[in-house]
């Protein structure tokens, strides 16, 4: 479901890569800097893409209960080279935590978002 955003400022994934769950696939994000506790329960949640033409960027944008909002940046040459990947043409799930990827263990907290699709902006080019 995409809403219209309001957002003051948006957060860079420190790393991420991918990977699946039941033949899913799912952008898992490192993000330290992520303003949303991780122990937040989701009841229901909105997104929408934005490209920024000069930062050369998605930002994916996603508002939680109908309250809180953030954008995760995605830059070309940083994070954006995350949706160049196969698995980003269709159907993904976006998994965000605030651990480094190298700290992840099975009880590290995360939130979940199913079902996101990036529509590709012709501005973007990529």
């Amino acid at each position: 479901m995409t809403y219209s955003p309001n957002l003051s400022e948006a957060h860079i994934p420190y790393d991420g890569g991918w990977t699946d769950e039941n033949g899913t696939p799912v952008l898992l994000l490192s993000v330290p800097t992520f303003p949303i506790e991780m122990t937040t329960i989701i009841h229901k949640f909105s997104y929408t893409w934005l490209f920024e033409k000069e930062m050369n960027a998605y930002v994916l944008c996603i508002r939680l209960n109908n309250q809180e909002e953030f954008g995760l940046v995605f830059g070309q040459k940083e994070a954006g080279v995350l949706l160049l990947d196969a698995d980003a043409y269709g159907e993904f799930t976006v998994v965000v935590t605030k651990e480094q990827m190298e700290n992840l263990k099975d009880d590290t907290q995360y939130l979940s978002f199913p079902k996101i699709s990036l529509t590709r902006s012709l501005l973007a080019g990529w």
